[in-house]
């Protein structure tokens, strides 16, 4: 029977009780011993239970009850010492030469773990040795492995994040926002609680609890993960059993759901019954889009359990917004076994499941696992290796959006930065290296909400000023991410549909910086009426993009006339095509006078003014979406700086309708239509 289970790392609260007066008897030891425990005070226990039995040796039940505490706060080597002296004892402590061998192998002795779990299995005689038979041989077989795995050339570095993220209690379930963002658990201060850090070049900062993030009156925050547009957090809420307090590790945990705008938080909603079922636990969710639905798999221990904890899933139609999900279906035993799996994490583009196991052949306690498919239909879960793995616990594992690395959990001893296996730390990793990363959030300026659907440029820029396009991607969650190179010049253009498009520029340099790039503040494309004083010309900024809309109002309106027709055999006016020119509006009231290159007919026709810019930019991906309905032309308002920019030419209203729909669907909702008459402008038609 595996003896671990993953309740263990639902909810990881500790308290710690006063320092023990050294000057006690054995009596006193054992009895403060006894209520520490009961409490869940562990670590405290089980120095007092070491203490009473170093005064009463003959007393094995202290050292063994000193081991049990040992174990449960994860210490293995304190363990170890302590089963020990009782190792052979199998017949007064149940099983205790397999708990002294998984110690070692915990520790990471794994050829003295190989030797005490071959002695154990020769020796034991008691009940259910067929099984355990099988136990022991996963068991050897994980320390073989640990023993066979490189421990060098990996392309993988592991990063300890360090003190504003990890403290000496326990931090877990991380789940990155953006590369620079991450949302964690943190149980300092005694209760389990949500943190965000960001990271500003190199260093995390300071964590911090989210801005109005719901306050949890009865309970412990426990897991939580995004949907992929960053609308929906759904998130856990655990709770001790009946009788039970919090630091005795045996906690219940249902699934919640709050949605997020901004910095806004909506009330947290409990999925149905059916899913946070009564004295079941429910944890560990991570949601994934495909195929039009929303799918979020977990651990439950519910019934249809093979082990412990199994990995289960639900769905439900992203066309509606609701908590209206399937019944939990098990992902069956090729992932599930007889022992422990947690904190699922899926991978969509490689149709991927991360998960972690105490089942499956572990160098380790929990190892880190991964095993490809969706839903029921899985290929035989592989070990993830050495450096994600470890002879201690690890868990938790989830990738950042560039997919160059990721976070997970451990418990083992990291270098001088983390000493003790008692408590659990967030570990960050990279993937060949540190790679150099621009990267950034996009907000609307007005409300400061994020912009789910943006497209992102990113152009090197040469020593004379040229510049090169080296990719361009859609986003859909509010950030962007692109890996670059050291020693170059870049920009970045963001643009998104209704908005105008922004850019930036910096450089990569030789400083240690990893990270690079800013928030954008994109403003709302509107159209709107200037004032007296010309409007566009004060507010020059990089996009070049500020729109207005002049003199709409009082200019001539025309209801439907006959079209002129354009004669075949010579269809320009007074001018050869591409020659520039002066006209001046025939309207009283649209008087400016314009200056422009574009063809000139004969008759009557039409353009659609879509804006009027300050600085016009053919290849702004603001007007991308409109090329393919017309010929896109410009004209220069000569005594106001402003540049109409227009779709061309359209010789029927019925034509030009057509365009002025595509138009207004492709991010120019206030744009319409205008008559010129032999080559000049009249006027807007209705």
């Amino acid at each position: 029977m595996i003896l671990k289970k993953a309740m263990l790392f639902l909810v990881l609260i500790g308290i710690v009780a006063p320092s023990i007066a050294q000057k006690m008897s054995w009596r006193k030891h054992r009895k403060l011993a006894n209520e520490l425990f009961e409490k869940g005070n562990y670590a405290e226990a089980a120095e007092n239970y070491e203490a009473a039995w170093k005064k009463k040796k003959r007393k094995e039940e202290l050292i063994f009850k000193a081991a049990e505490s040992y174990y449960l706060i994860k210490d293995y080597r304190k363990a170890a010492d302590a089963y020990l002296e009782v190792k052979d004892e199998n017949d007064e402590f149940p099983l205790v030469g397999l708990k002294y061998a998984r110690c070692l192998k915990q520790d990471g002795q794994y050829e003295k773990a190989i030797k005490e779990f071959r002695s154990f299995s020769d020796t034991y005689t008691g009940d259910g040795k067929a099984i355990l038979e099988d136990i022991i041989t996963n068991e050897i077989k994980g320390c073989e492995l640990g023993l066979a795995l490189p421990s060098t050339g990996s392309d993988v570095e592991m990063i300890y994040p360090g003190a504003n993220i990890n403290t000496e209690e326990d931090e877990f379930a991380p789940f990155p926002e953006s590369n620079n963002l991450v949302y964690f658990t943190s149980s300092k201060g005694g209760k389990a609680r949500l943190y965000v850090s960001q990271k500003i070049g190199n260093t995390w900062a300071r964590a911090e609890i989210p801005q109005n993030f719901p306050v949890i009156q009865n309970g412990h925050y426990g897991n939580g993960s995004f949907s992929p547009d960053g609308s929906r957090l759904y998130f856990t809420i655990c709770s001790a059993e009946e009788g039970k307090n919090y630091g005795d590790l045996t906690s219940r945990c249902e699934i919640f759901m709050t949605k997020k705008s901004g910095n806004t938080w909506s009330r947290p909603e409990r999925l149905p019954p059916y899913i946070n079922l009564d004295k079941v636990t429910s944890t560990h969710p991570t949601v994934v889009h495909k195929n039009g639905l929303e799918t979020i798999y977990f651990a439950s221990n519910r019934e249809g359990t093979r082990g412990g904890m199994d990995i289960w899933f639900i769905n439900r139609d992203l066309a509606k917004d609701d908590l209206d999900f399937t019944f939990p279906m098990n992902l069956g035993p090729t992932v599930n076994t007889l022992g422990d799996e947690i904190t699922p994490y899926y991978n969509r583009s490689e149709s991927m499941l991360y998960f972690a196991s105490n089942g499956h052949i572990s160098v380790g306690g929990f190892d880190i696992f991964k095993a490809k498919g969706e839903d029921v239909n899985w290929t035989a879960p592989e070990n993830a290796g050495l450096p994600y793995n470890s002879p201690a616990d690890d868990f938790g594992y989830i990738e950042n959006d560039s997919q160059t690395g990721g976070f997970l959990v451990s418990n083992r001893v990291f270098g001088g930065e983390k000493t003790s296996t008692r408590h659990v730390d967030i570990l960050q990793f990279t993937i060949e290296g540190r790679s150099l990363t621009v990267q950034g959030n996009v907000y609307d300026r007005q409300s400061g909400e994020p912009i789910t659907s943006i497209e992102v440029v990113l152009y090197e820029l040469a020593s004379n000023g040229q510049k090169s396009e080296v990719t361009r991607r859609l986003f859909d969650n509010g950030n962007y991410i692109f890996e670059i190179e050291g020693d170059n010049r870049y920009e970045v253009e963001v643009s998104s549909p209704g908005y105008l498009t922004d850019v930036y520029q910096f450089s990569t340099d030789n400083s240690g910086t990893l990270t690079y790039g800013q928030p954008i503040f994109l403003a709302e494309l509107e159209i709107e009426e200037p004032d007296d004083t010309p409007s566009g010309n004060d507010n020059d900024n990089d996009s070049g993009t500020e729109i207005v809309l002049e003199d709409v109002p009082n200019t001539p309106v025309f209801d439907e006339e006959p079209d002129t027709p354009v004669a075949d055999d010579d269809p320009f006016v007074n001018v050869k095509p591409g020659e520039e020119y002066e006209a001046t509006p025939k309207s009283s009231t649209d008087n400016y006078v314009y200056r422009s290159s574009a063809p000139r007919h004969k008759g009557i026709y039409y353009k659609i003014q879509l804006a009027a810019v300050s600085t016009f930019k053919p290849n702004s991906s603001v007007f991308k979406k409109v090329k393919n309905a017309g010929r896109l032309d410009t004209e220069l308002i000569v005594d106001r700086g402003l540049t109409r920019v227009l779709l061309a030419d359209f010789f029927s209203k019925n034509e030009a309708s057509s365009a002025l729909q595509t138009a207004r669907s492709s991010g120019f909702p206030k744009a319409y239509i205008v008559r010129y008459e032999d080559g000049v402008r009249f006027g807007k038609v209705r």
